[in-house]
């Protein structure tokens, strides 16, 4: 029987969306108005507008104000007629606010059972937009790579988090849409793996590394409750 004692989290395609990288749903946003637009041409408009956001130093931006600003420069770099953006932007904000409040409500059932936490690899603004979406009184704690110097899938960064906590690795599941970074980041660093597919097709390296696969978060109660014996 496992002692889970907290539950930690990824923000972006996790908590803000049901297993979709921010880079998949602009993708698909903007796909959706130039039908020929290619993946591999996106992925480098997307890459240049992520360094030029990284370089302006974003750590105050909300997370409708950086998602503004990545899909301007993705919008630019391809191209395109600027007028889309707002449309995109909106649409985009609105789907992402949807999810963080669907799981703010959830997350706030868990509470009283489990420590719950937040790593990411964001731009130095997890905090923010925790406070922002309303997740900040859920959560015990919040670690952004930028802010500690470290990325995912480095083991280093999940031990932070751990370490704030005061648990053990065993004694934690880490939930996250990405398989590199989220399943095999928090096995290494000796944590239980919840790998959020969603209703995506996604690539495995190694799927003896996943401890649970979820199509959605709420997923995750069937394996605390298998795991408790109730």
């Amino acid at each position: 029987m496992l002692e889970i004692q907290a539950l930690i989290f990824d923000f972006g395609g996790t908590l803000d969306a049901n297993g979709i990288h921010w880079r998949d749903r602009f993708f698909r946003l903007i796909k959706g108005e130039f039908p020929d637009l290619s993946w591999d041409v996106f992925e480098e408009a997307d890459r240049n507008s992520i360094e030029q956001f990284i370089s302006s130093k974003p750590v105050h931006l909300s997370l409708q104000a950086s998602a503004y600003e990545i899909m301007s420069g993705i919008v630019k770099n391809l191209g395109f007629k600027q007028e889309i953006i707002n449309p995109l932007v909106s649409v985009f904000c609105r789907d992402t606010s949807v999810s963080l409040e669907q799981n703010r409500e959830w997350l706030a059932t868990l509470g009283d059972q489990f420590q719950l936490g937040v790593i990411s690899n964001n731009f130095g603004n997890t905090q923010g937009w925790c406070d922002e979406c309303g997740l900040s009184p859920l959560l015990d704690v919040v670690v952004d790579s930028t802010v500690v110097g470290v990325s995912k899938p480095d083991s280093r960064i999940f031990q932070i988090a751990l370490s704030e906590l005061d648990i053990h690795p065993e004694q934690a599941i880490y939930v996250g849409d990405t398989f590199l970074d989220d399943v095999v980041g928090s096995k290494r660093a000796g944590m239980f793996s919840a790998w959020l597919v969603g209703q995506e097709e996604k690539e495995c390296s190694d799927l003896s590394l996943v401890d649970f696969q979820l199509s959605q978060l709420r997923d995750l109660e069937k394996f605390l409750r298998f795991s408790s014996g109730s």
